[in-house]
């Protein structure tokens, strides 16, 4: 056998125990990983809390680094994820018991929609685009705020609605017109509206563009929230 071949022969094998070694260490690190996750409890990740999030972000990051690279012990991965993993239980222990940290770290719930529709100022406290709002109640079968009476944003980011069963659903999908002072010109076009026909009716009830959170059009019907006022329902022809 020539010394190539010794050196050839030699790397195969250490190849072959380093893959073995990643192999063991991922199957160590992954039956930890379901232990663990199993005992911080079933959720979704849609469910999960900000802190919640958080904790499973730095868990993958774990452990990751053990199994990529055996120059590291495999220790350095499993013990700060069982710290973190004890440290989850213990946040949900304390914010069980204590209603002041339950709020520091989870927030608390926002009312959105009400009486008076969409909830401007709510939104802007919450960093939430209107289109995200109404893609969210959509979701929920809702395609028009008249159809909900109240609507909450959760701790985990998660909206609930009290619908209106007294509210009759929309004849056809409403289309955007005006979102946050904007014009919606593709939107408008689509439905053969002009823009003068827009500023017709915002002038019949006293609005000026900027003063318009959202406006949408469906079967001769037009819904018009302002920012700082109940909704209005307008009939157009």
């Amino acid at each position: 056998m020539s010394v190539f071949e010794g050196i050839s022969a030699k790397g195969f094998f250490h190849t072959k125990s380093s893959m073995l070694t990643v192999l063991l260490r991922s199957i160590i690190i992954f039956t930890v990983l379901v232990i663990g996750i199993r005992f911080m409890g079933k959720r979704t990740l849609g469910e999960l809390q900000p802190y919640e999030f958080v904790i499973m972000l730095a868990v993958a990051e774990l452990a990751c680094i053990p199994m990529q690279d055996i120059s590291i012990s495999i220790f350095y991965g499993l013990v700060p994820m069982g710290v973190i993993i004890v440290l989850h239980f213990a946040i949900t222990v304390l914010t069980a018991k204590s209603i002041k940290a339950r709020r520091l770290l989870n927030g608390r719930p926002f009312i959105v929609i009400d009486d008076n529709g969409i909830c401007a100022r709510t939104l802007k406290k919450l960093n939430i685009d209107v289109n995200d709002l109404l893609a969210s109640i959509r979701q929920q079968g809702c395609f028009s705020i008249t159809q909900i009476k109240y609507g909450i944003i959760e701790t985990n980011g998660a909206i609930s609605l009290l619908k209106n069963e007294e509210a009759p659903a929309p004849n056809s999908i409403p289309v955007t017109l005006i979102v946050e002072g904007r014009y919606m010109s593709e939107n408008m076009q689509i439905m053969g509206i002009t823009q003068a026909q827009v500023e017709k009716v915002m002038s019949d009830n006293r609005l000026k563009l900027k003063d318009v959170l959202l406006m949408t059009a469906d079967s001769g019907k037009v819904f018009i929230q302002p920012k700082d006022a109940k909704y209005i329902e307008v009939q157009v022809e």
